[in-house]
């Protein structure tokens, strides 16, 4: 019940963050990792002609996928079948595409806008199952909530 509260408290408090969109984003993004130690890196990625190019990250590192074409990785397979994907282990997944090598599982949560995929959240977390429903269900919301600042800046 605790981790439903934090997760509600956290929705909450993104309309209370003010600046400019990207700004705004990279708050949430880091507000989200100080929250959930499990969430290691964050991007956001906006879909452009085809391809997933990155918008704004929270991470240690910087990710040498900034742009990743929708036909490769667990961040294409999200977009092409049009669903969130949730992956246990990606170490024994054939569609992942490293970024981290301590990354265990990852998570990628379309951004509709419109009926129409416009971007994506993706985190990385180095615990092996780090995801469940309740992330899931968590991140979309974020996603619905940050829609229009992401559309924005396509």
């Amino acid at each position: 019940m605790a981790i439903k509260r934090k997760y509600l408290n956290f929705l909450q408090h993104i309309d209370e963050i003010k600046g400019e969109d990207l700004e705004k984003l990279k708050v949430i993004l880091d507000g989200l990792r100080k929250e959930f130690s499990k969430y290691n890196w964050i991007g956001i990625y906006v879909l452009r002609n085809e391809k997933l190019e990155l918008l704004v990250y929270s991470g240690d590192k910087e990710t040498e996928h900034k742009i990743i074409p929708i036909d490769k990785g667990l961040c294409g397979m999200a977009v092409r079948e049009k669903r969130i994907v949730n992956v246990y282990d990606v170490t024994n997944n054939p569609v992942y595409l490293q970024c981290f090598p301590e990354t265990k599982s990852e998570l990628v949560v379309p951004i509709y806008k419109n009926g129409e995929i416009i971007g994506e959240i993706d985190i990385d977390s180095y615990t092996l199952g780090a995801f469940n429903e309740n992330d899931e269900w968590f991140v979309s919301k974020i996603a619905e909530k940050i829609a229009d600042l992401v559309y924005k800046n396509i």
